[in-house]
């Protein structure tokens, strides 16, 4: 049996692992988005309704990437 049997159907030829980690991060990336979104970027509510320190959260907004869409602040919505 050739190797490309096992390849196919794969994004990236990372196997289950890589599949696993990658299907765990956009949840993990889309969990932070409804938290920050709930809390009007309170980032310290969100942090706390994670159940993830501060620290943590402010990491992984960077790690994914995460940007606060500026039709969304507080501020403009009463204006």
């Amino acid at each position: 049996m050739d190797g490309s049997s096992r390849n196919s159907g794969e994004n990236n030829g990372g196997g289950l692992k890589s599949l696993a980690r990658n299907a765990k991060d956009e949840a993990e990336a889309e969990a932070i988005s409804r938290a920050l979104e709930e809390t009007n970027w309170n980032r310290k509510q969100a942090a706390a309704l994670l159940k993830i320190s501060y620290k943590a959260l402010l990491y992984k907004i960077r790690q994914y990437g995460i940007a606060q869409a500026k039709s969304h602040h507080k501020l403009s919505a009463g204006a």
